[in-house]
């Protein structure tokens, strides 16, 4: 996969995010700015085949603010669907290239 075009936010999924503080706005904002791309490495606690088609994504916001989330392969292959997301770990940070 090399680059994500559109990033799909269900309203489940958005109330899931504004839990944790973020907005679908800015979920979005992370495909339009630097991110990178990653395995999901949850595999051992769900089905292989659908976390197969899952990935991480970390990235920034257009204020900074660096983001992981998890999404989810649909049948367009430039397109994914967000599944939940947080503020991204020190080592998540590190895959980005930051501190």
């Amino acid at each position: 996969m090399d680059a994500i075009r559109e990033l799909l936010v269900t309203e489940p999924v958005e109330e899931k995010l504004a839990g944790r503080g973020i907005s679908s706005e800015e979920a979005q904002q992370l495909i339009d700015n630097r991110y990178v791309i990653a395995a999901n490495p949850g595999r051992r606690r769900r089905s292989q085949r659908k976390l197969d088609a899952r990935r991480l994504v970390v990235g920034q916001t257009n204020g900074g603010r660096t983001l992981t989330l998890v999404i989810e392969q649909t049948l367009d292959p430039t397109t994914w669907l967000a599944v939940t997301g947080w503020d991204a770990t020190t080592a998540e940070r590190r895959m980005l290239g930051d501190r």
